[in-house]
């Protein structure tokens, strides 16, 4: 004999495992030291982290390619693939017009770093304890 589950069940099932703690991806948070504080738009930072027009002279700094909040942050804000920024990058350190971010190997670090540098910003996600010196810039939702 074979169970039935209702179909009902099962997605109420795969909700609630879905709404679970740990399981939902947090938020990401664009944050920087910055004064006055000001907001940006997902173009604006896009444009900050790919060495675009940047009218507020901030400096991005990013975490490692294998990091997952970078991860996160490539995929909701930037949308592009790891690999094709990668690509991206590469033509631009060629043709001398622009570098990349300079990476840290953890978020602790890369706060230290935005703490002692003003005009300089970067993700991190919505779980990590900022220091009250930092002004959130922009916030991507899960």
């Amino acid at each position: 004999m074979k169970l039935r589950v209702p179909l009902s069940i099962t997605k109420l099932g795969l909700l609630c495992i879905m709404c679970a703690p740990g399981v939902v991806s947090a938020s990401l948070l664009v944050v920087g030291n910055v004064d006055p504080p000001i907001t940006l738009s997902k173009s604006e930072v896009k444009a900050i982290f790919m060495g675009g027009a940047n009218s507020h002279q901030l400096k991005a700094v990013a975490l490692p390619p294998e990091n997952k909040t970078r991860k996160q942050f490539n995929a909701k804000v930037v949308g592009m693939t790891e690999s094709r920024i990668q690509s991206y990058w590469a033509q631009m350190r060629f043709s001398g017009r622009q570098k990349p971010p300079r990476e840290f190997a953890n978020e602790q670090q890369l706060l230290d770093y935005l703490l002692e540098n003003p005009g300089t910003v970067a993700y991190v996600s919505s779980e990590v304890e900022l220091d009250e010196r930092l002004v959130v810039l922009y916030q991507v939702g899960n």
